[in-house]
């Protein structure tokens, strides 16, 4: 699609990553630790979700950090919104309510645990283009 790269070893095609998380220092964190990545670069975050819905549209991120419980709508929804509006868009769920794991994996998510290690979430992002393509 356009605006998107392909993802490959160089700096210029480093996975292109959105967060969507409501709390301020969750978000900042993650941002941080994305950037730290040399294969990975956060192009935008939002804390809400209609923001992370109309944000993915403009930025075309290769992946979607998707906390569940964001205002404004449920964090299921705007996955199924997100990956109705933009289907080659991988998206990891992150969220403390793995209740809802089941459903997202179904809509063709990854799924973290806030408490899984960090290691955990990074392995998820660089996986999670390969999980849109087989949607």
């Amino acid at each position: 699609p356009v605006g998107r790269r392909p993802v490959s070893g160089s700096d210029s095609a480093r996975i292109r990553v959105l967060v969507a998380e409501n709390h301020p220092s969750v978000r900042e964190n993650l941002r941080y630790l994305i950037d730290a990545e040399e294969d990975l670069e956060c192009v935008g975050v939002a804390k809400e979700g209609r923001s992370a819905v109309r944000l993915s549209q403009d930025l075309l991120p290769d992946v979607v950090v998707l906390d569940e419980d964001l205002p404004g709508a449920p964090g299921l929804e705007i996955l199924a919104r997100l990956v109705g509006a933009l289907p080659s868009v991988g998206v990891v769920v992150y969220t403390l309510n793995t209740d809802v794991f089941e459903e997202a994996r179904r809509l063709g998510a990854a799924c973290v645990a806030k408490d899984a290690s960090y290691e955990v979430l990074l392995r998820a992002i660089r996986e999670a283009p390969s999980l849109a393509s087989v949607r």
